[in-house]
């Protein structure tokens, strides 16, 4: 898994993310489709070569406090067009560490085609 995913971009003080659950409790392609949905209707471009991750938000925030004694939170920043936005916020001051911790975070085959049926 690159880091690259979690890495902040210019002028943003958290990572964007959406929170899975929100779409359905535990089936992971209505969950991976209502992100994809989401995506387009915001008139983001989903690549078929592209990837989602899904992250524990428990084994992200475990990694992250005992690894670099650093406290990332993940917050609900839904809204009407997005009720599923979320943010990771915390990165600040160690942001390539925290982007390497998240990497490792993620879980063997928890890796996901972001255009199409995994």
């Amino acid at each position: 898994m690159r880091d690259s995913a979690f890495l902040l971009r210019d002028g943003e003080e958290y990572v964007s993310t959406n929170w899975l659950e929100h779409f359905h409790p535990a089936d992971r392609e209505v969950q991976l489709a209502g992100v994809r949905q989401t995506l387009l209707g915001k008139g983001f471009r989903v690549a078929r070569t592209g990837r989602f991750i899904a992250l524990n938000v428990g084994a992200a925030i475990d990694r992250c406090r005992q690894g670099l004694n650093v406290e990332i939170r993940f917050v609900n920043l839904g809204d009407w067009h997005d009720p599923s936005h979320t943010g990771i916020y915390g990165l600040a001051g160690a942001v390539e560490d925290v982007a390497q911790a998240l990497a490792q975070a993620v879980r063997p085959g928890e890796v996901y085609p972001a255009g199409g049926q995994s």
